[in-house]
């Protein structure tokens, strides 16, 4: 179930990244019940939520152009070329998580 939060949370991000639009949460928000991460931003969590970060460095990758690699922030994490003019990239995850 943790998974499937995660995600959904994922493609809210991505879809607010995209469409250039605001989705803030607002500072007195109640979060749902459950066990379940939020990506972070601003680098610290809400009340209630501890920080979880990791990444993989140095991915080899086939070719660095953007058919293989699209470089993006979302909120604290990211995806980029690890040296421009390598065929490497870096994923970074920073997110938030409850477990009740």
């Amino acid at each position: 179930m943790r998974t499937v939060i995660f995600a959904l949370v994922l493609l809210l991000a991505v879809h607010c990244y995209s469409k250039k639009v605001s989705c803030e949460v607002e500072e007195e928000a109640k979060w749902p019940a459950g066990s379940y991460c939020i990506l972070r931003a601003g680098g610290s969590c809400p009340p209630g939520f501890s920080p979880y970060d990791g990444y993989i460095r140095a991915i080899k990758m086939y070719d660095e152009t953007p058919t293989y690699l699209k470089p993006v922030h979302i909120g604290d994490s990211f995806i980029r070329h690890h040296f421009v003019g390598h065929k490497d990239s870096d994923l970074y995850l920073r997110g938030c998580c409850k477990f009740s």
